[in-house]
């Protein structure tokens, strides 16, 4: 079985394609979904999902509930099991926003392609990803990235990486630690452990609802 997460108007054969019902869009003209469903309370049986995709869509989430549903889509995963990621690219999209020689168009076309299209309540993006940030991110949570590309589409720059489930699955309880090494990378200074914590709970909470049922 394999998720195209997010699907918005792009169907994908031979996926489950999943996205919000039609109430949740203001622009959308179809729905091609196969199952309406919030992304945030999915959760399948450990171990019976063979490719989970998404493209633009997991810049919509914050950091600690990022974190939270790599840890989660992991648990779904088969021995094998495939995680295809796209999302913009911060670094050369800010580059078109300070090159003082873009034109007004092509930054707020940049600005917009980082911080969303804001038509919706979904559509504001939480977090810029580089190439190393979400590298590093998958390598926390049970992931090798195998394949990592660049693309761009009328002025706008993405990354897209295939990521492969490591051969040993985590656990619940590396995850969560994991979580805690990879965010405190977030901290300005260890007087904010408070913040570091507020993360954490954010990300267990999550957890609670995406953690791979059993079969």
């Amino acid at each position: 079985m394999k998720l195209h997460l997010g699907c918005g108007q792009h169907y994908l054969p031979g996926y489950i394609n999943i996205d919000f019902p039609p109430t949740e869009h203001s622009v959308q003209e179809k729905s091609v979904a196969d199952l309406h469903a919030d992304l945030l309370q999915l959760s399948y049986p450990a171990e019976s999902i063979d490719e989970i995709r998404l493209h633009h869509v997991f810049e919509h989430f914050p950091r600690p509930v990022a974190c939270a549903l790599l840890s989660s889509w992991n648990s779904w995963l088969s021995e094998g099991g495939v995680l295809h990621i796209e999302v913009p690219d911060f670094a050369r999209t800010a580059g078109v926003i300070l090159n003082p020689f873009s034109s007004l168009k092509k930054q707020a076309v940049a600005e917009r392609h980082l911080f969303g299209s804001h038509e919706a309540h979904w559509a504001v993006h939480c977090e810029g990803y580089t190439v190393r940030l979400l590298k590093a991110m998958l390598k926390s949570f049970g992931f090798r990235a195998r394949t990592v590309r660049k693309n761009s589409w009328m002025g706008t720059y993405n990354v897209e990486v295939i990521a492969g489930k490591s051969m040993s699955s985590p656990t619940r309880e590396e995850c969560e630690a994991a979580c805690r090494t990879f965010l405190a990378n977030f901290l300005v200074d260890t007087s904010e452990s408070k913040l570091l914590d507020v993360w954490v709970e954010m990300y267990r909470t999550q957890t609670e609802k995406s953690w791979a049922t059993r079969a």
